[in-house]
């Protein structure tokens, strides 16, 4: 019966409604579905092109208010400019009210000397030393630490040999391949490392290596130029339009100041505010999108802190906040079903920014600047901080809290805050409420239907508004939160099994250069800091391991495409050898 053909009168009856409509009809339907059609569509092409034009006009106004305007310093004019209209003209072309004059570029001298002395007055009681360091802050806190610094350290001292890429490999490999036959050292280091690798690097390295000009015109939504883009850019797209945000305050290359009829001092040039006008985000998106070309191709993700709990170094019972930890390098879980929840491994690679610009007054001498002192505790600062997390692994999280009653269970039935007279009907009620919720056993019936009863008479009652005092705010207090990222596996990835120590490293920033730095740490010198000293009388003569040896690069400015080249060698001869093959720890 389903099989069963219908004649062809029913199913065009059935199927097939208008065509049992008159010819007439048939014209005239079509007709005004047609003309519905063409007005539906011209009318909603009409609103779009009206919204574009209400934006295009919002921003054009806003960008040539902030450049009339020049006393402001607004640094967005010229990228708000750039995506209203991708084929206007440059605002960069014409003179304009001139910026802020640049100041010298200025780096922190660090001049350490180790002081046996210094360090055994001061090391017992480094919690009580660091309270309010950023007040008092004087090279006694950088002796405490016993601290040995070497600068300007070539890259092929600061990694470990046999991982730092050759200078070959900043080269076409298949113009490599065909003089390879000039030198046997060269072909087997290609051979050893593995041809895609070599590939891989030299494909992100030659955007790097190309002028900044040529990419900045090569970036879309960018204003000037009708002739196609000389450079194609794809994994440094990213690491440009920050670099050209940038450039706004501190590519002085274009700079010309001249002086109109009026006397007015005007300005042609890329800059729209000084460097120490930046705002820092500016500095921190930049670094990060150059580290992220390094590290991808390794299967790692930068990670932000939740908060800034999570930026807190701890010195015994106290615990300190690092200012200028902007990222971690942590990696991907090789098994699948963690890397779809978002879990990671690590750290690896801590990424640490400042936004000063001067470190020292006219009456401090170098390397006795409190701000010079200031960002080097906070560079020492955030590698214990990473080598505190690293060493997690393998380890459950010790809240402080944990047993305390006020963490466990509620707090209603203690009675009068501030030592007054207490029920000991209420204190026995909350003594069961504690064990209770130490145990995971629920809560007695007849505290429950105590509760039931007082909201029953509460919802009779009119609510009134109720004023937070002192004893509701203590009864609201939560236990803090915990200092451990969710969704993080500790891992001290790198480490060799059982070494007793733990090389960190860490990319410092300050103006537009970045600095490899790196700091061994041993796993007493690390235990010491955290939980003290477990001998009565400590001796740091005697105590080798209570040093810590901090290496640094020298500073590799972004807007130089060879140094940008040579800190790429550098964070991929890192992550090398924090990824190679390390057994079992």
């Amino acid at each position: 019966m389903l099989n069963q053909k219908l004649p062809i009168s029913q199913s065009s009856a059935i199927f097939d409604l208008p065509s049992r409509l008159s010819y007439g009809e048939k014209w005239s339907n079509a007709l005004v579905s047609l003309v519905a059609t063409i007005m539906g569509l011209y009318l909603r092409k009409v609103v779009v092109e009206l919204w574009h034009i209400i934006m295009y006009l919002s921003t054009v106004f806003l960008a040539s208010f902030y450049t009339v305007h020049g006393s402001l310093g607004h640094p967005y004019s010229t990228h708000i400019l750039m995506r209203a209209h991708p084929g206007a003209k440059a605002p960069d072309n014409g003179p304009r009210p001139a910026p802020a004059r640049p100041k010298p570029l200025d780096f922190p001298q660090y001049q350490v000397q180790g002081d046996l002395d210094a360090t055994y007055k001061y090391a017992r009681n480094l919690d009580q030393l660091f309270r309010g360091v950023e007040k008092t802050v004087s090279s006694q806190h950088v002796e405490a630490l016993n601290i040995t610094l070497l600068g300007e350290i070539p890259l092929e001292r600061l990694i470990p040999e046999g991982h730092l890429p050759p200078s070959a490999w900043l080269q076409d490999p298949a113009r490599a391949v065909e003089v390879s036959t000039e030198g046997q050292d060269q072909n087997a280091l290609i051979e050893k490392a593995g041809e895609s690798e070599r590939e891989s690097f030299y494909t992100r390295v030659k955007e790097l290596l190309q002028g900044n000009d040529a990419c900045f015109e090569s970036l879309p939504g960018r204003p000037g130029s009708r002739r196609p883009p000389t450079v194609k850019i794809s994994y440094a797209n990213k690491f440009y339009q920050n670099l050209l945000l940038m450039a706004e305050s501190w590519d002085t290359s274009k700079d010309n100041y001249t002086t109109n009829e009026d006397g007015k001092e005007m300005y042609t040039g890329r800059r729209y505010s000084a460097g120490h006008e930046m705002p820092p985000y500016y500095r921190e998106d930049v670094v990060s999108a150059f580290v992220e070309i390094c590290v991808w191709p390794f299967q790692c993700n930068l990670q932000n802190p939740r908060s800034s709990v999570n930026r807190k170094v701890q010195f015994r019972k106290q615990c300190f906040p690092i200012q200028g930890i902007t990222s971690t390098v942590c990696r991907s879980p090789k098994d699948r079903q963690k890397a779809r929840q978002g879990i990671l491994e690590g750290p690896l690679i801590g990424i640490h920014c400042r936004n000063s610009t001067t470190f020292r007054t006219e009456n401090e001498a170098k390397g006795q600047g409190k701000e010079e002192l200031m960002s080097f505790l906070f560079e020492v600062g955030a590698a214990l901080l990473l080598a505190q997390k690293r060493a997690r692994e393998g380890k459950l999280e010790e809240k402080p809290w944990q047993d305390k009653f006020w963490a466990l269970a509620e707090r209603r039935h203690l009675g009068e805050m501030g030592g007054g007279r207490q029920d000991s009907e209420t204190n026995a009620r909350a003594r069961r409420e504690i064990e209770a919720a130490k145990s995971g056993v629920q809560l007695m019936e007849g505290i429950e239907t105590e509760k039931k009863d007082n909201n029953e008479s509460d919802a009779k009652e009119p609510k009134k508004r109720k004023i937070q005092g002192p004893k509701q705010a203590y009864l609201a207090t939560k236990p803090p939160e915990s200092q451990w990222e969710p969704k993080m596996e500790y891992r001290c990835i790198g480490k060799e099994p059982g070494a007793g120590f733990d090389n960190i490293y860490l990319i410092s920033s300050i103006n537009h250069h970045l600095s490899l730095v790196n700091i061994r740490i041993d796993d007493r010198y690390l235990d010491f800091i955290t939980c003290g000293p477990e001998q009565e009388r400590f001796d740091p003569s005697t105590q080798e391991w209570w040093i810590l040896d901090v290496k640094r690069s020298k500073w590799f400015d972004l807007f130089d495409p060879g140094d940008r080249a040579e800190a790429m060698r550098g964070i991929w001869g890192v992550m090398r050898w924090m990824n190679r093959d390390v057994g079992v720890s």
